[in-house]
């Protein structure tokens, strides 16, 4: 990261904290020098980016004011109250209609989670794929067998141990305990074979990213749905009461930034957590997919570093570096031979130019200060979107207030049905993605996950103006 990044994050840190306030000057340029032990015109740069992204304006001979404005009118979409029992899932038909309007350059993609190619590091992952292909003549002449390429996993198990470091005297993640799969949908799909046979049940967060469930149901499972809230995550409560009622097999959630709320788990909710789990000595299948991209400094500490061996984690780099390598990981403690043997028999190999591509990328060291610009963006996207949201939108829309990755859960009124809006917003070539989708019940009809991962720009804003037109319309009916 660049310094003059570095001062703007810390100057829109502060200004999120209410240190400078909605319309308060900020101090001027050289009293922000000294502040920060920078140069003029370092800070100059700063103050330029945080104008770009709407933090703060420039009054002529006044000088910067902050427009950035903390307090938001919505309300928090509530969790979904019914009762808790074991269902089949079938709703694949829509998951596919879903991402196939990802392959329409003319559509709005407000649907899928699929970040937009300006906020991927793409050059970057290019360049490593021509350095692979220049200096390993044969790199595609055979397989990288399970647990994968070394390097690889060594670097992958280095980054673990970074996330856990403040987490003393507990056994961290080696790269012994890695293999590398073809994407992070491929580890779960390792993890819940591992776990299950067919007809067992698994319990879930409600609502829930709808490819897990698409997994679940092509593996012949049973979903139990635990309430989980859009800002603290999984109801523990909930799921303690779900474990004495159902012979559940294993757990499986998104702790960090969960799809579709944005959620997260506080290290003392996990804890607690982890203690009920443990009661029962049950496998927790943890999918860490956005954890890196956290909206505040610090990276939330996955469930596997913390003291739990019976912990099977899954993750990859398709959100924040590129979907098109499908490289991904899943780590265990515990069970890593075995999975190993289903990663041999399921996919024999995962790619071997993916793999060395990316060691090639990590290896340069650039990773880290990509995650700080994009976290920053993505920040600035769900702040903006969100007042899009309450400029347009009915008055009694709820809207999440995630706390990292990028997209936004929306509960509308009663009386929209999301699937009706799903289809209207297709014909506007807008992509959205509906709530029944998240459930393994079809609830949330009235619920709404929007991708915020796309510029700001004139079209971004006529595809939220069209989605309230809808909205009403639907309202009013």
């Amino acid at each position: 990261m660049r310094l003059y990044e570095k001062v703007a994050e810390s100057l829109a840190q502060e200004i999120e904290g209410g240190q400078y306030p909605f319309q308060q000057r900020l101090p001027g340029v050289r009293k922000l020098a000294e502040i920060y032990g920078v140069s003029v015109s370092t800070v100059l740069e700063g103050l330029a980016l945080l104008e770009n992204r709407r933090y703060v304006e420039v009054r002529e001979r006044s000088g910067h004011y902050v427009c950035y404005r903390q307090n938001i009118v919505l309300e928090l979409p509530r969790s979904a109250k019914s009762k808790m029992r074991p269902r089949p899932i079938s709703s694949h038909e829509m998951a596919l209609n879903l991402v196939g309007a990802t392959m329409e350059k003319d559509i709005v993609q407000l649907g899928a989670a699929v970040p937009h190619s300006d906020y991927l590091p793409s050059k970057e992952v290019n360049r490593s794929v021509k350095a692979i292909c220049k200096e390993e003549e044969f790199h595609s002449a055979g397989y990288d067998f399970p647990p994968g390429y070394a390097p690889l996993c060594e670097q992958l198990a280095l980054r673990m141990q970074s996330f856990g470091r403040q987490l003393r005297g507990r056994k961290s993640v080696s790269h012994s305990d890695i293999v590398i799969t073809s994407g992070c949908q491929a580890a779960l799909t390792l993890a819940l074979k591992l776990c299950c046979q067919p007809g067992d049940i698994v319990a879930i967060e409600s609502p829930t990213f709808y490819v897990l469930l698409q997994i679940i149901e092509s593996l012949g499972l049973k979903a139990i749905e635990i309430p989980t809230h859009p800002e603290s995550g999984l109801n523990v409560g909930a799921l303690r009461l779900a474990l004495e009622q159902w012979p559940v097999k294993a757990c499986i959630l998104i702790p960090h930034f969960g799809n579709p709320l944005g959620h997260l788990m506080s290290e003392e909710d996990k804890l607690e957590f982890l203690s009920v789990i443990g009661e029962y000595d049950l496998p927790v299948i943890e999918d860490d997919i956005y954890g890196d991209l956290s909206f505040s400094q610090e990276r939330p500490v996955p469930m596997i570093e913390m003291g739990y061996d019976n912990v099977i984690y899954c993750s990859s780099f398709s959100k924040t570096i590129s979907p098109g390598l499908r490289v991904g990981w899943i780590a265990s403690k515990r069970y890593q031979d075995k999975l190993e043997y289903l990663q041999y028999v399921n996919s024999l190999s995962a790619s071997t130019l993916s793999q060395r591509a990316l060691s090639h990328y990590l290896a340069k060291g650039t990773y880290d200060s990509h995650l700080r610009r994009v976290r920053m963006t993505y920040r600035h996207q769900i702040q903006e979107i969100t007042r899009l949201i309450e400029k347009y939108f009915p008055g009694n829309t709820k809207v999440s207030q995630p706390a990292g990755g990028f997209v936004l859960w929306l509960e509308l009124s009663r009386k929209v049905d999301t699937l009706e809006l799903y289809r209207a917003a297709l014909t506007k070539k807008i992509s959205v993605a509906p709530g029944p989708m998240f459930s393994a019940s079809g609830k949330y009809k009235n619920y709404l996950r929007l991708n915020c991962a796309l510029p700001l720009d004139g079209r971004l804003e006529w595809a939220i103006m069209t989605l309230a037109d809808l909205v009403e319309v639907l309202q009013d009916q």
